[in-house]
């Protein structure tokens, strides 16, 4: 039976089959955050996420804030989902409603490219010896595999970088190389985390948090002043998990010259940390 407390959410449009299964299907707790709750279900994970918490694209959107949120969960523990419903302890979160995950927009020429978003880090000489090589077409694998999984958290950094890469590599039009490097991502999967892996996948395909596409679309229609504020934005994701976005998104953009040759480079300045 349905808990006597109900939540209203929004379901993405990318977890809508999972949410309305028509019987309820185990699920079990990846993480509980203040705003935030991972649920792997049926070997994908379902995030469920407080109205003011970074919307992933494939969260179920609580109507409540985080300031009013209580999970009464914690990792291991087994809920159930299915039938348009979340069922927590004491709590039914019912999507009442779905929503579409935005993408990065894909273009052969980039008015303004930024090349100095990120302070020089352990993560961006990585990221440009990896699109070099996607560029050249020389060998990746070895690279990708170095990366997948690397570091710490829920979201290692190295797999943070490769969703940066797939994402600026969306985003300048080169859309074989970006195909070419989530080839080579997708056998490694199992050696990082599942939410890690759900995020790769959702990049691979051009989706990705608000304020990393609202930094692309900045880009894409040179909106210098939008694109300076986007960097902050994707800078404060997480501990560094916005910043080794960054590094990625920025290799992805400046090897081999990213910007349209009939206009001039121009760098995000003010954008640093």
């Amino acid at each position: 039976m349905p808990a006597s407390t109900v939540w209203p959410a929004a379901v993405s449009q990318r977890s809508a089959d999972l949410v309305g299964a028509p019987e309820p299907v185990p699920a079990r707790v990846l993480g509980a955050f203040p705003a935030a709750v991972y649920l792997l279900v049926a070997d994908r994970v379902l995030p469920v996420v407080a109205r003011d918490a970074l919307r992933l694209p494939t969260a179920v959107v609580l109507a409540q804030p985080a300031r009013v949120v209580g999970w009464g969960v914690q990792p291991g523990d087994h809920l159930g989902v299915g039938r348009g419903l979340v069922e927590l302890p004491g709590v039914t979160v019912r999507g009442g409603r779905t929503w579409r995950p935005a993408r990065v927009p894909s273009t052969a020429h980039l008015s303004t490219v930024a090349t100095d978003f990120a302070a020089a880090g352990p993560w961006r000489k990585a990221a440009g010896v990896l699109v070099d090589a996607l560029l050249s077409g020389g060998e990746v694998d070895g690279r990708v595999s170095v990366l997948v999984g690397a570091g710490g958290g829920l979201t290692p950094s190295g797999d943070d970088v490769l969703c940066g890469i797939l994402l600026g590599l969306r985003l300048r039009g080169r859309l074989a190389e970006a195909e070419v490097l989530w080839r080579a991502v997708r056998p490694w999967l199992a050696a990082t985390t599942s939410l890690s892996a759900s995020l790769l996948t959702e990049a691979s395909q051009g989706y990705a948090v608000p304020p990393v596409v609202r930094l692309a679309r900045a880009l894409a229609a040179g909106d210098r002043a939008l694109a300076v504020r986007a960097v902050d934005e994707v800078r404060a994701i997480g501990h560094t998990s916005g910043t080794d976005l960054l590094a990625g998104f920025t290799a992805a953009l400046d090897a081999g010259g990213g910007a349209d040759p009939a206009r001039p480079v121009t760098a995000l300045e003010g954008a640093h940390p």
